[in-house]
């Protein structure tokens, strides 16, 4: 249970943008993107008690945050290091969406930061809150955007439920992208091109940055990045610190 607990918080501290939970409700789409740093390492150490706890896919981010953040990793451990980040991470976006923190755990700061955050996508879209329950608020405002996205990719919304129509922008939405970057779509489900088109942009980010590629994995370009080029990925508005507010079959880590 503890195990599960800390990905669920590196999970979201890595979900820079709030929107995975408003606009997804789940934390999938995230683990998707660390799933080839665990591909690379499952061939050479299936039996790695550390990948069994999973938070080593993570790494390179957390350490990326630590940095950010002004946080010491010496002598620490990765889950240590991940529940510093987490804490540090939550009080600043609390500071930015004016939520008091003193005195909350961590799953009542959760929740009321989710909330905030559906009250700032509320107004900017131009929906009531006013009488409104929490979830309600959140389930009209998911609704909208994804009726919006749907209408933008040409998809039918007429007489489908949200949790299909959402199903359906996903992957539409990563399957135009995709191609877009050249990758065969079909018959591939959606968590495998949401993989293959990550990948496929870290190796075009490492080009644009001069990174040489030769025999390394993704999970090899995306610690470099991270380390060493991510002022420059940033300035140039290049994966995986790209602007991706209308990328709905994924949000991630800024």
């Amino acid at each position: 249970m503890k195990e599960k607990i800390m990905l669920l918080f590196v999970a979201v501290l890595l979900a820079g943008s709030w929107q995975v939970s408003t606009v997804f409700g789940d934390v999938e789409n995230n683990e998707v993107f660390f799933d080839f740093k665990k591909k690379d390492e499952e061939k050479s150490n299936k039996n790695s008690k550390e990948d069994d706890n999973g938070i080593h896919k993570h790494e390179g981010w957390i350490k990326y945050y630590a940095k950010e953040l002004g946080i010491k990793t010496e002598g620490k451990d990765l889950k240590e290091l991940a529940m510093e980040v987490k804490e540090a991470k939550m009080e600043k976006t609390a500071k930015e969406l004016g939520v008091e923190t003193e005195g909350k755990d961590w799953k009542q700061l959760a929740k009321e930061l989710h909330h905030a955050k559906v009250l700032q996508e509320a107004k900017q879209l131009g929906v009531e809150t006013e009488g409104k329950e929490a979830e309600e608020l959140a389930k009209e405002v998911l609704e909208l955007k994804v009726t919006s996205k749907a209408e933008e990719l040409g998809i039918d919304t007429e007489g489908k439920e949200l949790k299909e129509l959402l199903k359906e922008v996903k992957m539409a939405a990563v399957q135009k992208e995709a191609k877009a970057y050249d990758i065969d779509t079909e018959g591939k489900k959606h968590r495998e091109l949401v993989m293959e088109l990550h990948e496929a942009k870290l190796y075009d980010s490492a080009d644009k940055l001069g990174i040489e590629t030769e025999g390394k994995t993704p999970a090899d370009l995306l610690t470099e990045i991270l380390e060493k080029n991510a002022a420059e990925a940033k300035e140039l508005n290049i994966y995986p610190f790209e602007e991706n507010e209308n990328k709905f079959y994924f949000k991630h880590h800024h």
